[in-house]
């Protein structure tokens, strides 16, 4: 890991991740944040390139089945029928998660969904990036 990575902690979030400032190809990474109502948002990208792209979202209150059920409508209806894969039973240090995927012409990303103390904690990725997965293998849950 790079010595210039930092440390993603939210007030009332229960899952941490780190990123690099810069991208090894030296792109700045850019960190936008966004609340409504009980759903908090950390979006991470290098602008530029294709080098990062997480997007960490809480969802209070609601399990990752139903997430997923209402994500997946929103996301055929942007990306076509059929684009969405099915949830699946997975796990992230030893812990249940699930997982899906979706893709388009142009792309694809994966999600894994983190149920902590009753919310859902979804993460979207490139699956496609090196750098994404070791942000990935930075993730902690706090309990």
């Amino acid at each position: 890991m790079e010595r210039d990575w930092q440390r993603l902690a939210r007030p009332g979030f229960k899952l941490e991740l780190s990123y690099p400032a810069t991208t090894p190809q030296g792109h700045v990474v850019e960190r936008a944040e966004d609340e409504r109502g009980d759903t908090q948002r950390v979006h991470l990208t290098s602008p530029g390139s294709t080098e990062l792209y997480v997007d960490l979202m809480r969802f209070g209150g609601i399990s990752p089945r139903d997430e997923y059920l209402q994500h997946r409508p929103h996301l055929e209806q942007r990306f076509g029928a059929g684009s969405v894969a099915e949830l699946s039973e997975t796990s992230l240090r030893g812990r249940a998660a699930w997982a899906y995927a979706f893709r388009w012409d142009d792309g694809e990303r994966s999600v894994l969904l983190l149920d902590v103390d009753g919310d859902t904690y979804r993460v979207i990725h490139d699956p496609r990036s090196a750098l994404n997965a070791e942000v990935i293998e930075t993730i902690e849950i706090l309990e």
